[in-house]
């Protein structure tokens, strides 16, 4: 039986994939190109494709709250001695960036999503 090796569309399938799942921007149109009726159009499918934001607010969220909870078990990892006290602390700080970041993500989506709301053009 021959060996399976993936092509360069399948390879990149995967990457593809989770760039949709999480990040949602990709889906909406740029209301600055063109004249004023393309940009108000370009608005209004925006505010109809609104709908998915919380979805991915709460991924967002769940992200989040994952990377504080990873925070906490490493620094408790090294206050009892279990791993380097030095160790935990430099990962702990690491996880604290991603966190902040997942943190922004997270309010740049609350804020998108609550201008296509309240927002009329």
């Amino acid at each position: 039986m021959a060996a399976q090796t993936l092509t360069a569309a399948e390879e990149e399938s995967l990457s593809r994939l989770l760039y949709l799942y999480f990040w949602p921007f990709w889906m909406f149109r740029d209301v600055n190109q063109g004249n004023l009726l393309e940009q108000a159009a370009a608005y209004r499918y925006n505010r109809e494709k609104r709908i998915y934001l919380p979805a991915y607010i709460a991924k967002w969220s769940l992200i989040f709250l994952s990377l504080i909870g990873l925070i906490f078990s490493l620094e408790s990892l090294g206050a009892s001695g279990i791993m380097l006290e030095q160790a935990s602390s430099l990962l702990a700080g690491f996880t604290g960036v991603c966190a902040s970041g997942a943190f922004v993500i997270m309010v740049q989506i609350s804020v998108c999503y609550l201008f296509l709301c309240h927002w009329r053009y």
